[in-house]
């Protein structure tokens, strides 16, 4: 099996605004629809960490306090405080990896300009590590360098393993879904609080909707995989459980080993 050899010419260099190129990628109505599914993150995300932050607030305080005014106050700030900070989270974490993503692109382009005959024979290798033969890859390559677009992007999938879309896409979209699921989720161990004025009745009815909350959240995520969505549920409630243990138990241990009086997290 003969061995790839670069060509003698440059395969990029000479390409008019080199510079300027973006990596053009196929795009297909499966894609996007599964672009689509993959926004499930944000909602579980959201949903879940505001149920169980605003739980472990309110039914700490409710317990401690007893006062339906004050459970509302703590509640609602750390509805507003929460959904603020997880969609701010949110953008800026995209943010900075667009920015990283991009900074990674712009490296590949210089590389690719300063050195075209080392990076296509990169190019060849990954070429024949994925079972091409020299030949085959030395003739794929070429035909790549004519589409530099695409050749870009073939370099940034090969060596990278990311996909370039991430430095275009600056849609606030995830930050707003994040923020908004969070507010939906802080909503449910609120809600009893609004309807009734015992403290007791509404520590109870908060956590028995916290629990259906997390398992149709558990539920809805399923149904774009091929998971058990009752599982699926029941997985997400035994987890949030074992969080909320743990606070509880952190609450009621830690402190008394300062000196100082249990603290009532979550109960």
């Amino acid at each position: 099996m003969s061995e790839a050899v670069p060509p003698t010419t440059p395969v990029v260099v000479d390409v008019p605004g080199w510079n300027r190129v973006k990596p053009r990628i196929p795009d297909t109505a499966q894609r996007r629809t599964l672009e689509k599914q993959r926004s499930v993150r944000q909602i579980v995300f959201g949903v879940q960490d505001g149920i169980l932050t605003t739980l472990g607030i309110v039914t700490g305080i409710g317990v401690a306090e007893g006062q339906r005014s004050t459970v509302l106050i703590a509640g609602g700030l750390a509805l507003l405080a929460g959904a603020l900070s997880m969609g701010v989270g949110e953008y800026l974490g995209g943010k900075s990896e667009r920015e990283v993503v991009q900074a990674t692109i712009d490296m590949e382009k210089r590389e690719m300009e300063a050195n075209p005959q080392d990076e296509f024979t990169e190019q060849v290798a990954y070429y024949k590590l994925k079972g091409f033969s020299a030949d085959e890859a030395h003739m794929i390559v070429s035909r790549l360098t004519q589409n530099p677009e695409i050749y870009l992007y073939e370099m940034m999938r090969d060596e990278f393993g990311i996909d370039p879309r991430v430095a275009e896409d600056d849609s606030i979209k995830p930050a707003v879904s994040m923020a908004a699921s969070y507010a939906v989720g802080s909503m449910v161990p609120i809600l009893p609080y609004l309807f009734t004025g015992t403290a007791w009745v509404a520590t109870v009815a908060g956590l028995i909707l916290a629990a259906l909350a997390l398992f149709g959240i558990g539920f809805y995520a399923a149904r774009n995989s091929d998971r058990n969505p009752w599982i699926k549920g029941a997985e997400i409630v035994a987890l949030a459980a074992a969080v909320f243990a743990v606070s509880y138990a952190a609450g009621r241990f830690i402190p008394p080993l300062f000196g100082h009086a249990p603290v009532a997290v979550g109960g």
